[in-house]
Parts: C-alpha cells; structure tokens; sequence
C-alpha cells in the first residue's frame, strides 16, 4: 500500500514527460505526461494541446476516460464528434478511432484515464510489441 504522499498528485506537482508529436501538416502538437502514482491496471495521463491543434487520429486496445480539466474543443470518437469543456467526461471503447481538438482559446488539458496496465495483462500480452507497434506503423502509414 503506498503512503499517503503517493496517494495524491496535484497539478504545481508536475508530470512524468512520456511522448510528445508535432506535425504541422496535420495540425498537431501535443504532450503527454504520466502521473507518478503508483497504479497497477489504471495509467492516468495529462495531455496537453495549444491553441487550435489536435493530437494525432489513433486507436489502441485500452478504454479511456478523457476528464476535461481546462480548456475547450471537440473529441471525436469514430465517426462521432461531441463538444467539450471544463469539466465534461468523454469515452473512448477499446479499438475506437479517436482524436482531441482543441478549438478554444486556452490550452486543452485533459486527464486520461486508461486501464493499460490492465489491457497488456489481459488482452494483447506484452502490450508495448504487440498493439503499440501495430498502431505506430498504421499511423505513420497514413501520414
């Protein structure tokens, strides 16, 4: 059981950088950043996109729950565009297509919630070579 410091992360804390992309044909930039909390199935991640840019289009294995800490703009999900803001929650189904835009004035931070942890385990083996490498050369192929 961590302890109670490793039980909290509050935004002046910081994040751990994990993947960044900028593409200016495609109009994206974005970051995000893991939370150094100490889970087993769930991965909670900030990400970060500046004003009037999107991150890329993609899917993967895990379901996610985008939380909309700040900022505003459009998630889409498949074929399924919904506007968001502050505080609004967002599914994201395993294998779905998706992509965040953010169309406000403000940098879009979201919180994604994703059972990674639990998906590798569970579902695709060793998560990391199998459905992130799949999806990082489909990606780039349609680039």
């Amino acid at each position: 059981m961590p302890d109670s410091a490793e039980l909290l992360w509050r935004q002046d804390r910081g994040a751990t950088p994990l993947y960044t992309n900028t593409n200016e044909r495609l109009n994206i930039q974005f970051e995000f950043e893991r939370l150094p909390l100490k889970t087993e199935a769930l991965d909670p991640r900030i990400v970060r996109i500046p004003v009037g840019r999107y991150n890329e289009r993609h899917r993967h294995a895990h379901e996610t729950l985008f939380y909309i800490i700040a900022g505003e703009g459009k998630v889409v999900v498949e074929n399924s565009a919904v506007e968001v803001k502050q505080g609004d929650v967002v599914f994201v189904p395993r294998w779905a297509m998706h992509q965040s835009q953010n169309g406000g004035d403000t940098e879009m931070v979201i919180l994604a919630v994703t059972d990674f942890g639990l998906t590798g385990r569970a579902y695709v083996g060793d998560y990391n070579k199998t459905a992130r490498m799949k999806n990082a050369i489909e990606v780039a192929r349609n680039l």
